[in-house]
């Protein structure tokens, strides 16, 4: 009896490092949704006509974590009642409640939150409503550390929308987000989601995968992904006819090490319903 109980032991001693591997290595799937602020001017596009909808997805499609872009305080409360399962963390642009959120949205049975912040893309980012460079107006990055429950692995999520006019704002909001990130994340896996507002083509982009500081490692996640699926476009505007010349504006960016799966950009569209103006991106990730 004895000896067995000693194999039993060496065998968990010798299996236990892969066992962790294999339980770190479990996936992640992740999102991100510019949900389209509540105009009312929008006719079958309402809110009012599109929310459920949109909220059904996200749970139909099991997401784990995601962030959200162009959420008014009315919206918030809309998702919130229809995403039980999940948290969020989030404060409005301008201040506490005002203005739009760029929430960040986990589940709560799957994650602990261990941190959170809010900085604005500004030469000020600590300074709450403040609006950098040419932009028209104040914009926002909203992250999380997250740890995951079933296996202790810890993870940061960063969520953001970039200004959609200023060209300045854009490549200085790149810069200061991998500066952000470097001191946030340290050496830690990394997501990040948002409505970006520039082309894969345009100087921000490159920026922001290949600009300072060197070691911050920012990869786009359909660039590495082992299935790609879904239009190539992200921003539909509402038109019934897909306009093909189009680029991607929202993205999923992670961390070097982290492992892409699957890239899926979702063509929410029923006729001339769709379930936003920016098709949702959806990732299924290894952390490492």
């Amino acid at each position: 009896m004895k000896k067995i109980k000693k194999i039993s032991i060496l065998a968990l001693l010798l299996l236990g490092p892969f066992l962790s591997r294999a339980q770190s290595a479990e996936v992640i799937s992740a999102m991100t949704f510019n949900i389209r602020y509540a105009n009312p001017k929008d006719g079958i596009n309402i809110w009012e006509n599109r929310r459920d909808w949109l909220c059904e997805g996200i749970n139909f499609f099991d997401v784990d974590v995601f962030g959200a872009q162009e959420v008014i305080e009315s919206q918030l409360n809309d998702m919130v009642e229809r995403l039980p399962a999940y948290d969020y963390v989030g404060i409005g642009r301008n201040g506490d409640k005002e203005g739009e959120f760029c929430p960040v949205f986990f589940k709560k049975e799957t994650f602990e939150l261990m941190d959170s912040g809010t900085f604005w893309l500004s030469e000020t980012p600590e300074k709450v409503n403040s609006q950098g460079w040419d932009a028209a107006l104040p914009r926002i990055m909203t992250w999380v550390k997250l740890r995951k429950i079933a296996t202790g692995e810890a993870f940061y999520f960063f969520n953001t929308h970039f200004d959609h006019r200023g060209k300045t704002a854009q490549l200085e909001s790149a810069k200061l987000i991998r500066q952000e990130i470097q001191k946030i994340a340290g050496d830690k896996p990394f997501l990040i989601t948002g409505d970006f507002n520039f082309a894969p083509s345009e100087e921000a982009y490159t920026e922001l995968t290949s600009g300072k500081p060197k070691s911050l490692v920012v990869i786009d996640s359909k660039n590495s992904a082992q299935m790609v699926y879904g239009p190539d476009y992200t921003f539909n505007g509402f038109a019934l006819e897909p306009d093909q010349s189009r680029e991607r504006i929202d993205y999923v960016f992670i961390a070097q090490g982290v492992k892409v799966h699957k890239h899926h950009i979702i063509d929410g569209q029923r006729g001339g319903n769709y379930i936003s103006d920016h098709f949702p991106i959806k990732v299924i990730v290894s952390l490492r």
